[in-house]
């Protein structure tokens, strides 16, 4: 009975990465493209954030996770005002029903503006 039970549960264990995409401008906030015109310095490169959510027996733990809320770590903490070359991927492991957790990875570089 337990190998049986064993069994079944690694049969629902499963885990994914994909890449959403690359994207040349980001921001978690209204921007003008006139930004993308003016003098800019790049303040961080190749920097990333992770924004996940936690579910324990189909009960979310956490808020949904939120791309913006990744980029507005990374503009936070490094003074910038957008992102540029940014690459996001989709992390997912699952552990039915007892465990799941969804994960949004950002990676890019944080940009100012010169005023």
């Amino acid at each position: 009975m337990i190998k049986k039970l064993l069994l079944a549960s690694i049969l629902l264990l499963s885990a994914c990465t994909t890449h959403e995409g690359l994207f040349g401008v980001m921001s978690s906030r209204p921007m003008s493209l006139y930004n993308l015109t003016i003098p800019n310095e790049t303040v961080a490169t190749g920097v990333s954030a992770q924004v996940e959510q936690t579910q324990i027996m189909l009960i979310p733990v956490g808020n949904t996770p939120k791309i913006d809320n990744a980029i507005e770590e990374l503009v936070q903490k490094y003074q910038g005002d957008y992102m540029t070359n940014i690459e996001v991927f989709y992390h997912t492991s699952r552990f039915l029903p007892f465990y799941s957790q969804d994960r949004w990875e950002i990676k890019g570089d944080v940009v100012r503006v010169l005023k």
